[in-house]
C-alpha cells in the first residue's frame, strides 16, 4: 500500500511539469501557426434513393377490392390456414 501511495504521489508531483511542457500558441497572435483541420462531409458516400417502376394506385386498389378474390379461396379462409375447412372443436356454436 505504501508503494502505491508513493507512486501516486510521485506522479502527481510530475504532472504540473508535463502540463507546462506543451506550449500552445498565443490565441491573440495573428501570425501563429495553426494545425491543418480536415473535416469530412456528412454526405461523403451518399447514394440517392431510387425507386423502381411502381404500379399505379388504381391497379393496386383494383387488386384489393372485396369483389375480386383469389381463385380457390373462400370467405373467412386465410392463405396458409389448414384448419379453415374443419368444424370448430371447442364445443361452441359452429358457423
Amino acid at each position: 500500500m505504501r508503494m502505491i501511495s508513493a507512486a501516486l504521489l510521485g506522479a502527481s508531483a510530475v504532472l504540473p511539469l508535463l502540463a507546462h511542457a506543451t506550449t500552445l500558441p498565443d490565441p491573440t497572435d495573428a501570425a501563429a501557426s495553426v494545425p491543418a483541420v480536415t473535416v469530412h462531409s456528412a454526405f461523403d458516400g451518399y447514394k440517392s434513393y431510387q425507386d423502381g417502376e411502381a404500379t399505379s394506385w388504381q391497379s393496386l386498389n383494383r387488386a384489393v377490392t372485396p369483389g375480386r378474390r383469389t381463385a380457390g379461396m373462400k370467405q373467412g379462409q386465410q392463405s396458409g390456414d389448414a384448419s379453415a375447412g374443419k368444424k370448430h372443436e371447442h364445443g361452441g356454436e359452429s358457423e
